[in-house]
This record gives C-alpha cells, structure tokens and sequence, in this order.
C-alpha cells in the first residue's frame, strides 16, 4: 500500500509538471506513429486521417456557431424601436399628408423622405432613452415595495433591465439619424422654392426686415440643446465600449451612465419643448379634435 501510494504521489507530480491540451497530446502521437512507420503509402494514409480528424472539429464547430442566436440582447430593443418608429410614422404620415390631401386637395407627399422620417426619428429616439431609465424606476419601486433588494425581479423587468444598453445605443443611432436629416433641410428643393416665395411675399408686401424675434429666439434656443443632448449621448454610447468602461471605476461608469444620463434625457426633452414653443396651446395643431368639435357644432346648428 505505501509503495503504491509513492507511486501515485509520483504520478501526480510528473503529471502536474506536465499537463499538456488533449488535442496537442494527440498531434505528439500521431508524430510518433509517423516516426515509426517507414512505409511512404501508410504515412500518407495515417496524415489524411489526422487531416480529416481536425476538419471535423471545425465543421462540428461552426454546426455550434450556427445553432446560437443572432444579437440575442437586441431582439427586445429592435422590436420595440421598430413599433414605435411604425406607429409614429403612420400618425405623423396621416397628420401631415393624408389630411391635407383629403381636405384641402394639397398634394404633399413629398415630404414623406424627409419631413416625416425626421419627426419619427426624435420620437423614437426619446421613447428609447426614456425606457433606459425608466427601467431603473421600476426597479427600484420594485425594492421598496418588498423592503428587499435580494428578491428576484419578475422576468420581463429582468430581461428589460439587460437590455437597457442596446435601448440606450439605438437611442443614440436614431439622434444622430435625427441630426444628419436636420442639417439636410436647406439642401431640399422644396425648400428652395418656399425660400423664393417667402422673399417674393415679402417684396410684394412692401416688408424690409422679416425678422421675428421670439422665432428667432425659439431656434438658437432649439439648436443650442439639440448640441448638447446628442453629446451627452455620444459620451454615454462611448463609455459604454467594454474597452472604455474597463478603464473607468464603478464610480465614474455610474456617476456618468445615472448622472449624465438624467441630464441629457432633461435636455432632450426641453430641446422638444422649446420646438414646439407656443404649439401646445395652440389650436390649429390639434386637427383632429378641431375637426371632431367642427362637426359637432354644425351638426348643433343643424339641429
């Protein structure tokens, strides 16, 4: 028993100095077989197999690349970002060209490349960046109600709150689609027809100065928080890089993914408030409750 003892000790120590990967062991004996076979035709044939023996790993590797799934964090982002683009897009398309067309007989299609897609992207966008953060409300209601942080989260806010990188970075994508699309405003034709008729409406009018200061206002205003929240966004979507967030302390990632954040979805929002300026009370935007109350008194005075 001491003996066999000794010798399993032995073996343990020779095999912890030795350790060596399966697969390289195999090569060392397929060399050693080749070393000892002098027949040429055999060498050949026992070189094939070890061929053949390693193109099947492969071929059985890329059989298990192909069964996993494809971007499997961003399904639930790209679902929800291409319903809301959809449902935008078909309100936007109706409010804006449907309802001219059918009232007022005013073809205005051509604005479905540009002027549409660009009020589709923004909304997009901060209904994402809204959702990112949202999520940690949730979350965080959903521990003070259970006076627990070591409850489990129900399985739809856990598989939200995983995705909440992916809702940030399309976020992002669809700001700076938003940007792009704004800067080519005055490249458009369109616009460079409205510029001529507006400058012949003004000579025609007798106006020198076409200057509205509270418009004026409304755009530096408008322009300025649409530069800092699409920074604020760039800073978020490039810390979010494994290499860049690797170099941070959980300090700085969190002071800039929670603090940073925050701010740039309040300049977000502020940048759409400051758009629409005095739009909100007014009247004519809302076509479909205007039309609905027009149809009501004439159907009272009908009456």
């Amino acid at each position: 028993m001491e003996k066999r003892e000794g010798g399993n000790r032995a073996i343990d120590q020779n095999a912890g100095q030795s350790i060596m990967p399966r697969r390289n062991t195999g090569n060392l004996n397929y060399l050693n077989v080749d070393m000892q076979v002098a027949n040429p035709s055999e060498a050949a044939a026992l070189f094939d197999l070890h061929q053949a023996h390693h193109f099947g790993e492969f071929e059985h590797s890329s059989e298990q690349h192909c069964k996993q799934d494809l971007f499997p964090k961003w399904h639930l982002p790209m679902k929800i970002a291409s319903v809301i683009s959809l449902l935008t897009f078909i309100y936007t398309s109706m409010r804006d060209v449907i309802y001219p067309f059918i009232t007022r007989k005013e073809n205005v299609f051509y604005k479905i490349p540009i002027l549409v897609i660009n009020k589709v992207l923004p909304v997009t966008s901060i209904t994402l960046l809204a959702l990112v953060y949202l999520a940690g409300i949730l979350a965080a209601g959903f521990q003070l109600y259970f006076g627990t942080k070591y409850k489990r989260f129900p399985q739809w806010l856990d598989r939200w709150m995983s995705s909440r990188k992916q809702f940030g970075l399309l976020s992002f994508f669809f700001a700076t689609l938003h940007a792009c699309y704004s800067l080519c405003y005055p490249m458009r034709r369109s616009y460079r027809y409205k510029l001529l008729t507006w400058a012949f409406q003004q000579v025609k009018q007798k106006k020198e100065n076409a200057w509205i200061e509270h418009d004026v206002w409304r755009m530096e205003i408008y322009v300025s928080l649409g530069i800092l929240g699409l920074a604020l966004l760039a800073l978020l979507a490039i810390t979010s890089i494994p290499s860049v967030s690797h170099s941070l302390t959980w300090r700085e990632f969190h002071y800039i993914q929670s603090k940073m954040g925050y701010l740039a979805l309040l300049l977000c929002t502020v940048h759409a408030l400051v758009f629409a300026w005095n739009k909100w009370v007014d009247a004519n935007q809302f076509i479909w409750v205007k039309g609905t109350v027009h149809s009501r008194g004439l159907a009272d005075i009908n009456s």
